[in-house]
């Protein structure tokens, strides 16, 4: 949904939509492979890569908040799946997106320390309250 809410902001033009797909294919593809060779060290490494989207997003609410990018309406796409106002803004998408990528940042995290455990997600599920 992060991608989806991002072409509406955007409006990329079709070759950065090819851009963005081509990307996607090759990421999919490696990771495919990455995760069948060794799942802990895949969700570790998706966790790092959270943990940077999380600094990424912290540093676009920095350049919406002191005016370098300007705080236009959030699109229909976004109100609808975060249920947010309809007054919501950039800065709320924003907020609520670097809130999922923490949340996927720990999930990985969580994720890469029961596999190291040498158990399966299936035997040690999230406790309730987890994140």
């Amino acid at each position: 949904m992060h991608l989806m809410t991002m072409v509406e902001l955007v409006k990329p033009s079709w070759h950065e939509r090819l851009l963005v797909i081509t990307a996607q294919g090759v990421f999919f593809n490696g990771f495919f492979v990455f995760y069948i060779l060794s799942p802990k060290i895949a969700h570790r490494f998706v966790g790092y890569l959270e943990e940077e989207a999380v600094i990424s997003y912290t540093q676009y609410l920095n350049a919406i908040e002191s005016g370098k990018v300007e705080n236009v309406p959030a699109p229909a796409i976004a109100i609808d799946y975060w249920r947010l106002p309809n007054d919501a803004t950039l800065k709320d998408v924003v907020t609520v997106i670097r809130a999922d990528e923490a949340h996927h940042r720990g999930v990985n995290h969580f994720a890469s320390d029961i596999h190291h455990q040498g158990k399966e997600l299936k035997e040690a599920p999230a406790p309730v309250g987890y994140h």
